[in-house]
């Protein structure tokens, strides 16, 4: 094993990489990415000079937008060929991108270059400014996981993913993820979501699974009927109807 003098430090390390020594921690504990040495009064990480190749190219990977568990399938085996699939998939998530924007574009044509919102109320009017809706950001470790779990388990659509942000919606109502390298983040946040028929909706993720075993449907003294769910990262998600007085 190399002396500890010729190891390299995580910060000196993080900044040659360009990852956080946040990230670092993350990805030892995924397997991907091994300290050369690890003190063991202190924990304090090294890495070795030949790892900051595969650093780097873990980097471009999670830049490039892939998952964790798509990192270490190239990380074992680096063939051209998984370029070339993930090329494949992502022009194919374009073309479906693209697809969608011209059905809107269309949409719009239909009612009059009109889309119509939420909310119905022209820009540039005079009156006093109000609030018209709220997006719930939420943090995600993978977010292509993040919006598979979405899509198959709540019955989200997958509108748009980017290399770090991503977005899904249902009935209307949109959901935004931010890519984070940190474990801890998702499992403090949580959003609400008020909606029509919760009774049936419950039914439909109880049947899926997700329910939150805390988290039954009941009434809640401050008049709403409601039930929560636990996704794939931590994040807590109620779903909850105005009951009627």
């Amino acid at each position: 094993m190399p002396h500890v003098d010729d190891l390299i430090p995580i910060g000196q390390f993080a900044a040659l990489t360009g990852l956080s020594a946040k990230a670092l921690r993350i990805y030892q504990d995924q397997g991907l990415l091994e300290p050369a040495h690890v003190d063991p009064g202190s924990g304090y990480r090294h890495y070795s000079p030949a790892q900051l190749s595969t650093a780097r190219r873990i980097a471009l990977l999670r830049r490039a937008g892939l998952g964790l568990a798509d990192v270490a399938a190239f990380l074992a085996d680096p063939r051209p060929e998984r370029v070339a699939a993930r090329r494949e998939a992502l022009d194919a998530e374009v073309a479906d991108r693209r697809r969608m924007l011209d059905h809107i574009a269309r949409l719009a044509d239909l009612q009059g270059d009109h889309v119509p919102d939420t909310h119905d109320t022209p820009t540039g009017t005079a009156g006093p400014p109000a609030a018209l809706r709220a997006v719930p950001v939420l943090a995600s470790l993978d977010l292509d996981a993040t919006q598979r779990f979405y899509a198959e388990r709540l019955g989200f659509d997958r509108l748009f993913t980017y290399p770090d942000y991503a977005i899904s919606g249902r009935d209307g109502v949109q959901v935004h993820f931010t890519l984070t390298d940190d474990p801890a983040v998702p499992r403090h946040t949580s959003c609400r979501i008020d909606v029509a028929g919760v009774d049936a909706l419950h039914d439909e993720m109880q049947a899926a699974g997700v329910v939150h075993p805390h988290g039954p449907l009941r009434d809640q003294p401050w008049g709403m009927r409601e039930f929560s769910v636990l996704e794939g990262d931590g994040n807590l998600i109620t779903f909850g109807e105005r009951r009627s007085l």
